[in-house]
């Protein structure tokens, strides 16, 4: 009989406190509607022989629940995904629609991006998409929920306002003439 180490125990553990975060975790970027057990049960495999720490043993588990669940997704087949991915919900509702709602690649990139802080850069490499198109992702999804749009950042200018003894007119170098 195989005894268990300290550290998966301890994984173990955090998989049971954690697990309604880490099946939202795995929902959320899942291509396909389906249970997330499998997509716990990899990610578990993957952490269970790696040293344990209180602190960053949590963002360990959705991360790494979020790379099985980018692994399954590269999993399905190519038709599925693009099925999924362009299905367009129907507005029934006059309001904003929750992140659930969304359509699978808006749901994912905000997913990514604004909740978990992901770079843009790491979210586009790990759903196989452009920087732009996770801006534009990003865009439609926080329309869609409602978001104000940004509005456009200012430059900083420094405005300096002219100091009173020189004339707005003429340069210094004819002051001495007038």
């Amino acid at each position: 009989m195989k005894v268990a180490s300290d550290h998966e125990r301890k994984w173990k553990n955090l998989f049971e406190r954690q697990r309604a975060t880490l099946e939202e975790a795995a929902f959320m970027v899942l291509c396909r509607q389906e249970d997330p057990k499998e997509t716990l049960c990899s990610a578990f495999n993957q952490l269970k022989n790696r040293p344990f720490h209180d602190v960053f043993g949590p963002v360990c588990a959705v991360r790494e629940v979020i790379k099985a669940a980018i692994a399954r997704n590269e999993d399905c087949f190519e038709q599925e995904f693009e099925h999924n991915a362009g299905i367009a919900l129907p507005r029934r509702q006059s309001g904003p629609l929750p992140l659930e709602a969304l359509p699978w690649a808006e749901r994912a990139v905000y997913f990514l991006h604004e909740v978990q802080h992901y770079a843009r850069c790491d979210t586009a490499l790990l759903l196989g998409m452009s920087d732009g198109e996770v801006d534009q992702l990003n865009k439609s999804a926080r329309k869609q929920m409602g978001y104000p749009e940004n509005p456009p950042e200012r430059k900083f200018r420094r405005q300096i306002p002219p100091a009173p003894s020189f004339r707005v007119r003429h340069s210094i170098a004819f002051a001495a003439y007038e």
